[in-house]
């Protein structure tokens, strides 16, 4: 579709979504996606359902993940992220190291979604 077909509003929100950084861009997939779910089948089944309807957002967050994980954080950012927003305890290794690695198998997840979709 022509982006001058799309509404304007709707053009503003997607313009207000790109320009997002790829802290709160992973955020939201974290407060979207992963918040309030019983575990990684039920992270897969809302991730696919946003994928079968525009993958648009998810290729933005698998970028950012990309983005924070190949560039150095301040101190906890990424725990704080998976914990805060994503709501996951990580009780194995509280630390930024495993919230990067929590983001990682996520990443496959997101990955996953988008390819089944096509």
């Amino acid at each position: 579709m022509d982006a001058s077909q799309i509404p304007e509003p709707l053009r503003a929100r997607m313009a207000e979504m790109d320009a997002r950084s790829p802290v709160e861009k992973v955020g939201w997939l974290l407060r979207a996606h992963v918040a309030d779910t019983d575990g990684p089948a039920e992270i897969r089944e809302e991730l696919g359902m946003t994928a079968r309807h525009s993958a648009r957002s998810l290729n933005q967050a698998l970028e950012a993940i990309d983005t924070l994980l190949t560039h150095e954080q301040p101190p906890n950012t990424l725990l704080y992220l998976v914990a805060g927003d994503g709501g996951r305890p990580l009780d194995d290794d509280p630390t930024d190291r495993g919230a990067a690695a929590y983001l990682r198998e996520l990443a496959v997840m997101v990955r996953e979604a988008i390819d089944s979709a096509r």
